[in-house]
């Protein structure tokens, strides 16, 4: 899979402007605060489906615009796509796949391919298990529809159920029969949400430990143990969605006392985590910065690898002034890797990338106050 071209107008501070990228490394440079990263932002949106900034919709449209459209070009091996989404300052966005409407996210995610890596994802070992988790839902969502149904359905099924619990006094003698409804259709979806995961973590894992063994000259070996509210493995396969089904109806069940006084739902698939060992101790307590580091490469790099696995095309790989941040000779190894992908990725110096692409074609295009010139 290969961006062609891309189209911003009055997304953040671009005006208007068009891209036409290569097949092989694309580098946006510049200053800080110049708009590289709306460049990423805005291509981001067809693979993720929202900002990677957390951003609000209207917070991407240019200031004093009521309107902004991104627009993109993509080739598979089948055909050329186009899609589009259209951004309102006071209404809901718009999605359209080759002139078509799209009006579910699920239709719309998955079809462009993308891995990201950003600064946030440099943390990955040591941040919060919300940051573990946003990392596997994205990369899966990308390559399962229903993985993703069952993720937004969950969500509305769990504040549905946080709503019942800190009100369950007015609801009376209905609060039994609706807690009892809604916590079945929870432990439905969390079952499967936890089945798909651990499976992706598995396969995840191999790739990981192989890149790392690779990168450290086998000095360094990475495992994960998957923790969830029924268990953790690999004590627990954990990828039976019969069996996780009736482990969470149990769980729902037991907490529902301790939950009414504090107005949440303890358990499900929403506190799941994976512990990251290296050499069998928690890379979290045990490894420097440089470790983590190259075992959050070492995941985006698996990532990608996995997209081409399941989909049969590799993603375009998006990264986001990170590969400034390594050491020369991680650097050098990253780029290696990436041979034969297509790369976008943004830097403050055009140098950063002169001897790590030494001998390969790279466009490059310099970014100043949301205006771009090819170099």
């Amino acid at each position: 899979m290969y961006l062609e071209n891309a189209v911003f107008e009055n997304f953040r501070n671009i005006e208007k402007v068009s891209f036409t990228f290569s097949r092989g490394v694309n580098i946006f440079y510049g200053n800080n605060a110049q708009g590289k990263t709306n460049v990423l932002e805005g291509i981001y949106l067809f693979a993720g489906g929202k900002s990677f900034r957390h951003a609000r919709e209207r917070d991407m449209v240019c200031f004093e615009k009521e309107n902004a459209r991104v627009g993109i070009a993509y080739a598979t091996e089948e055909r050329t796509n186009k899609m589009e989404m259209r951004i309102f300052r006071d209404a809901k966005k718009q999605m359209y796949k080759n002139g078509v409407k799209i009006l579910r996210a699920a239709d719309f995610i998955g079809n462009f391919k993308a891995v990201l890596f950003f600064p946030d994802h440099l943390g990955i070992v040591k941040n919060e298990p919300s940051g573990r988790r946003a990392f596997i839902d994205g990369a899966v969502s990308q390559l399962s529809p229903s993985y993703l149904a069952a993720l937004l359905e969950y969500g509305k099924l769990l504040e549905q159920r946080n709503a019942l619990l800190k009100n369950y006094q007015s609801y009376g003698a209905s609060f039994d029969i609706t807690l009892s409804v809604l916590s079945e259709r929870l432990a439905s979806c969390a079952a499967k949400i936890t089945s798909v995961r651990a499976e992706y973590l598995s396969r995840l894992a191999e790739i990981v430990d192989s890149c790392l063994a690779d990168m450290t000259g086998s000095a360094e070996h990475i495992s994960f143990e998957y923790n969830t509210s029924i268990g953790k493995n690999p004590e627990c396969a954990l990828t039976d969605v019969s069996e996780n089904e009736e482990k969470y109806r149990k769980s729902f069940a037991v907490n529902v006392e301790k939950e009414k006084i504090l107005g949440v739902t303890l358990s499900g698939s929403h506190k799941d985590d994976f512990e990251i060992k290296l050499n069998g101790k928690s890379a979290k307590l045990f490894c420097s910065q440089g470790q983590q580091r190259s075992i959050a490469l070492a995941m985006k790099l698996a990532e990608g690898e996995i997209s081409r696995e399941r989909s049969g095309e590799l993603p375009v790989f998006l990264f986001d002034d990170v590969l400034s941040e390594l050491d020369s000779e991680r650097k050098k190894y990253i780029l290696s890797r990436l041979a034969g992908r297509q790369v976008i990725i943004t830097s403050c110096a055009e140098s950063d990338f002169d001897k790590a692409i030494s001998g390969s074609e790279a466009k490059k295009i310099y970014v100043e106050h949301g205006t771009f010139r090819e170099e």
